[in-house]
């Protein structure tokens, strides 16, 4: 059985029977205002967001300079506490080796 080539040249597609509309000519773009180009948001929602985005955004940096803080009033107590455990070692020590020196360094 012999096939003949299939020849696409020949062959013309039909035209479709309805108009096509694209997604965007159902939904016209409406072009952005002026406050809407620089970024300001015209609506309550819209401000109600950024007011709560501000808030968060300035909560998050309170607590980080509460925490920054916190850290360094530690860590001089811990210092504190450091040298004045050091001192008293030293003055106990002291104390000990005055004990123990005869107290009249007269020699017979």
């Amino acid at each position: 059985m012999n096939y003949m080539p299939l020849d696409l040249s020949v062959m013309q597609p039909e035209p479709f029977p309805h108009p096509v509309m694209m997604r965007f000519d159902l939904h016209p773009r409406k072009q952005p205002s002026r406050e809407e180009k620089r970024g300001v948001c015209s609506g309550s929602v819209c401000g109600a967001l950024r007011a709560l985005v501000r808030q968060c955004w300035e909560d998050a940096e309170r607590r980080k300079l509460v925490m920054n803080i916190l850290s360094v009033a530690g860590a001089c107590v811990f210092g504190l506490m450091a040298v004045g455990v050091f001192w008293l070692a030293v003055e106990m020590d002291n104390s000990a080796l005055q004990a123990s020196k005869p107290s009249c360094s007269i020699k017979p």
